[in-house]
């Protein structure tokens, strides 16, 4: 979204502090927990005497985001001991990112976080870590598109419920961050070629995507739509896993695909956002692109997942082809997208090695 201007906010800005503070956590939390619980946290928790403190700590900051005036979301970060919990002088906290919840799906949340990342970069952090619920599936599926692998648990008491947080990280100096796959290298084989997915490779890339019958059977049947395919690219772009296939005999762009949601700690990574133009579909060519990236990627993971649309029963056969078994469901919220039902599939390393007599 365009236009939006980030604040630093002062003790003059504490009744808007307040009541952003109190409306955004009331849309994020209400539906998931009882009316006493969240009367209380918005009680005790906004009050002017907590904002007021909080305000003062010269190790906290808050900022808002603002749209024509109007503040639609809010940052609050903590410093050296007035962090939470790890309380570590080399890292930052990300206490809080709400956004109304009008404004959701507008990337209000990503420039609040790059507020941070910013201000993290410009004070010399190790890494940013935050605590999120764990219930909070989209707060997680952000966090995640964004870097972050989770490291721990702690209890967060609402009223009189002790929940649990999920504490996540992320390492911003390049002489500690520990070594993982590189999920954009150049692939080939004898037919096809995988190159990273560029800004400049969105005319040729919507050409082969503007087919309506190749989004059928996706989450969401619009992408052939130009609009609606800017959305899907920006995305691509911001995963940074994205790649375009290429057609080695005709040299044509023929689909794109993508690893994403690399997990350190459970040694994972989704593969996904498949899709190819509908002249080359049943010639083998999907089977034999997921083969080149699955060789690939299990050289550094365990376990690769694939998020496959409800209704998407080609491509539940395809990676059933591959050696994937159904694990769950899950409602996934792609990038700029409302959430839809998902099958979640995985590949285990061993079994891909065993199948394929690697």
């Amino acid at each position: 979204m365009e236009n939006i201007t980030i604040q630093g906010v002062t003790l003059n800005d504490i009744q808007q502090l307040q009541q952003i503070g109190r409306q955004t956590f009331y849309e994020t939390f209400s539906e998931s927990n009882t009316k006493e619980n969240i009367a209380k946290y918005l009680e005790d928790g906004f009050s002017i005497e907590k904002l007021t403190e909080e305000l003062n700590n010269e190790h906290s900051e808050f900022y808002f985001a603002i749209l024509d005036e109007k503040v639609i979301g809010y940052l609050k970060l903590n410093f050296g001991a007035s962090q939470t919990e790890l309380q570590n002088d080399t890292a930052l906290e990300i206490e809080r990112i709400y956004v109304l919840q009008e404004f959701h799906g507008k990337k209000v949340g990503q420039v609040l976080y790059e507020k941070a990342i910013e201000i993290a970069k410009q004070i010399n952090t190790d890494y940013v870590w935050l605590g999120v619920w764990e219930e909070n599936l989209r707060a997680i599926r952000f966090y995640k598109k964004n870097g972050f692998v989770e490291f721990d648990k702690h209890i967060f008491k609402l009223g009189d419920d002790e929940q649990t947080d999920i504490m996540m990280k992320k390492i911003l100096k390049s002489d500690i961050i520990s070594t993982g796959p590189d999920i954009q290298p150049t692939l080939e084989n004898e037919e096809t070629a995988l190159f990273p997915l560029q800004e400049e490779d969105f005319e040729i890339l919507y050409e082969a995507a503007s087919d309506p019958r190749i989004w059928e059977q996706h989450p969401n049947k619009d992408r052939w739509k130009r609009e609606v395919f800017r959305t899907f690219f920006d995305g691509a772009i911001e995963s940074r896993g994205a790649f375009k296939i290429v057609n080695k005999a005709t040299k044509k762009v023929i689909g794109s695909t993508r690893f994403y949601d690399y997990n350190e700690v459970k040694n994972s990574i989704f593969i996904g956002y498949t899709f190819y133009g509908i002249k080359y579909w049943g010639k083998g060519i999907n089977g034999n692109v997921k083969a080149m990236m699955l060789n690939y990627i299990f050289q550094y993971v365990s376990k690769v997942n694939f998020h496959i649309g409800a209704d998407n029963i080609r491509s539940q056969i395809a990676v059933g082809r591959l050696g994937a078994e159904k694990i769950g469901e899950q409602q996934v919220e792609y990038y700029g997208e409302d959430p839809k039902l998902n099958f979640v599939y995985e590949i285990k390393n061993e079994n891909w090695k065993s199948k394929n007599k690697i």
